[in-house]
């Protein structure tokens, strides 16, 4: 336990709040308490993307789909089973390169095994091209498709996001099929986009979304195709296993979702670094001449801060309080929700304004990663709480945010309260989100219910619907059940969901089980809108 704190130094919101919200009800005192920031680096200014034509076809191996005893190297021994439960599942083996050109370009091929298991008959899968879309900015092509051997020719949305892989021969529930697709992706230099997610500045290459990736096919409905909204999350993917062999120059140095288990030296003056993960529904990686690496475990798990080693000596540089924040909330919330099964959690500084979460590595702003910050203890707790509500539990971030993002707001009141002595700090922590909620809705400004998509919520409603009033809805559960039973149902949904996909109902139905109560009056009164909702504000 830490010594308490006065809670003025601790009232930012949440790690993905929208500045226009923090800014339309600033807190004085908050502010004050911490260090001003040292001058922001200034990226460089785009430039017109590199031409990359199409290169020769890779050559890719062939996969023995059914071993999976590489993947069991990513996980914690007590975990270490639960891949086997993955073999007929979104599967990727994938070979890439980047280099700068001065643009950041990668090349690439994958093979990626679907099986259906939809329980219909499928013509067609559909791939995501995620840098196409305007919320990421970057630019893919893919430059060959095969199934099964044979070469077809895909369908592209207008954008170029969406990929349709016309199947030769119908895929049956049950069965599986092996797509080719070589590719290459561009992101240009000084490209900084989605809170930081992807991009390419300040010499810190964020891939994520970096590969063509397998929608999500719901029965009866059929292949998620939206167009993601520049507010929120751009993804919605499920569990699979990834099998990754990324090339680079030999002076970056690179931090993965999953655990790498090999590293090939190249005449070039390349590194080949092969990476593999447990169950995880994405994958992403960071990389940079400028990173540097300290790691300490927790609970069998290894914490790997990378940091910038041209700050590491600087008196106000946070690393040490960043392990000393990311250590804690993994304690916390392993014993809290349950146990996190891999064996690495990376945490980057990075150039995003605030922090994002991906399976294994959370990117939090370089900006907040200085000593005495407080804000660097709340985005940590935000992001690493994201491993459970997103990473491990998934949900379609674009139609679903409150089933993520909502929760995970809720994780940091679990980790304030539990990590001092004094109860006031969480007290305080909480009654902040009220103030900041009662004055959104003193400014006249609409009470939207917490299920809609992020494209209906405008203007500073995001940050303010989602972030504050989704987790003051746990708390309101809390009043009416008491906190211990709120924790229990929170590790049952986890329990039950663990790496799947959650909606709303399971939410529900979780908290109904462990409480033995119908929560349906509270459920649609704040999440779904559909009955008035009591004034419950001091």
């Amino acid at each position: 336990m830490k010594t308490p704190i006065r809670l003025a130094a601790l009232t930012l919101l949440a790690a993905f709040l929208f500045a226009a919200f923090i800014l339309s009800a600033p807190n004085t005192a908050a502010f004050s308490a911490q260090p001003t920031f040292p001058p922001t680096e200034t990226a460089a200014p785009l430039t017109t993307p590199t031409t990359v034509p199409a290169p020769p076809l890779h050559d890719l191996p062939e996969v023995d789909w059914q071993d999976v005893s590489a993947h069991k190297k990513a996980m914690k021994p007590a975990f270490a089973n639960d891949v086997d439960r993955f073999v007929n599942t979104n599967r990727y083996f994938i070979v890439a390169n980047l280099s700068f050109e001065p643009d950041a370009v990668f090349r690439g091929a994958q093979r990626v095994r679907y099986t259906n298991r939809s329980g219909e008959t499928l013509n067609l899968l559909v791939f995501r091209l995620y840098a196409n879309t305007p919320s990421l900015g970057g630019r893919m092509n893919v430059h060959y498709v095969e199934v099964n051997g044979t070469q077809v020719e895909p369908s592209l949305s207008e954008l170029r996001s969406v990929m349709g892989v016309p199947l030769p021969v119908p895929l049956q529930d049950g069965e599986s099929v092996e797509v080719r697709l070589d590719f290459t992706m561009v992101m240009s230099r000084g490209l900084n986009t989605s809170y930081g997610r992807f991009g390419y500045v300040n010499d810190v290459v964020s891939a994520t979304a970096w590969y063509p990736t397998l929608s999500v096919y719901e029965p009866q409905v059929g292949w998620w195709t939206d167009l993601p909204s520049p507010q929120g999350d751009p993804a919605y993917t499920e569990t699979g296993l990834y099998d990754v062999r990324l090339t680079l120059p030999a002076d970056l140095v690179l931090a993965t979702s999953g655990t790498i288990i090999e590293t090939t030296r190249n005449a070039d003056g390349t590194i080949t670094y092969r990476d593999v993960t447990g169950p995880m529904r994405d994958h992403a990686f960071q990389a940079s001449k400028r990173y540097t690496t300290t790691s300490t475990e927790v609970d069998g798990t290894r914490i790997v801060m990378l940091h910038y080693k041209d700050r590491a000596n600087s008196s106000t540089d946070g690393t040490k309080v960043a392990m000393q924040y990311a250590a804690q909330s993994l304690k916390i919330f392993n014993a809290t929700f349950g146990e996190y099964p891999y064996a690495k959690l990376v945490v980057a500084q990075n150039p995003t304004p605030s922090g994002v979460e991906f399976p294994g590595i959370i990117q939090i702003a370089e900006r907040a990663w200085i000593q005495g910050n407080r804000y660097l203890e709340v985005v940590i707790a935000h992001e690493v709480g994201h491993q459970w509500f997103y990473a491990l539990v998934g949900n379609n971030q674009v139609a679903l945010p409150w089933i993520d993002e909502s929760l995970t707001s809720y994780t940091e009141f679990v980790y304030f309260r539990a990590a001092y002595d004094d109860p006031k700090v969480g007290e305080d922590y909480v009654d902040n989100f009220q103030q900041r909620y009662t004055g959104y809705l003193a400014r006249s400004l609409p009470d939207l219910p917490l299920e809609l998509p992020v494209r209906n919520y405008t203007g500073i409603a995001y940050g303010a619907i989602i972030y504050t009033k989704g987790p003051l809805f746990y708390v309101e559960l809390e009043r009416q059940l008491g906190r211990e039973i709120v924790y229990a149902a929170l590790a049952e949904y986890f329990r039950r969901h663990k790496y799947g996909i959650a909606v709303t109902d399971d939410v529900q139905r979780a908290f109904e089980d462990v409480s033995e109560r119908d929560l349906s009056s509270v459920f649609n009164q704040w999440v779904r809108g559909s009955e008035p909702r009591a004034n419950t504000s001091n």
